[in-house]
């Protein structure tokens, strides 16, 4: 007897929003952003795995850099950090296999009061997947 394989919604939402990204780099790359904002908030080792680049240089707003490796530890373990990520003023440029993010996002830390940052990511594209190779973000005043 051939057995079907389960199909998740996140698979099925995936095979049916392929082809739209496919053909607006831009949408992919908001995409792969707020699925690493998501990611964050619960705590997802492999999906940061795949959304990070290898090389990813991460600095926060208070100035501090990391490595992916330091980043997940540090976003993925103990309680979670954020609540949290509303963006605003999102402005995408794609250069072929290399997109820039820039725009204003609301961060709701766990138990904490909320705070605006200006950000800008940097995202490559490795196979089919944006990756985020290099992040940074300045705090704005309220």
């Amino acid at each position: 007897m051939l057995r079907m394989p389960r199909l998740t919604l996140p698979t099925i939402v995936l095979v049916f929003t392929m082809p739209i990204l496919a053909a607006d780099p831009a949408a992919a790359v908001k995409q792969s952003s707020a699925d690493w904002r998501q990611a964050v908030i619960k705590q997802e080792k492999a999906a940061l795995e795949r959304l990070l680049a290898p090389d990813l240089v991460y600095a926060h707003s208070n100035g501090r850099t990391e490595s992916k490796l330091e980043y997940i530890a540090a976003v993925t373990t103990g309680p979670s950090r954020y609540e949290s990520f509303t963006d605003s003023d999102v402005k995408i440029r794609v250069y072929g296999t290399a997109a820039i993010l820039e725009g204003q996002v609301e961060v709701k830390p766990a138990g904490r009061p909320a705070y605006r940052v200006r950000t800008l990511e940097v995202y490559v594209k490795n196979g089919n997947q944006w990756q985020m190779t290099a992040h940074q973000s300045a705090r704005l005043n309220p």
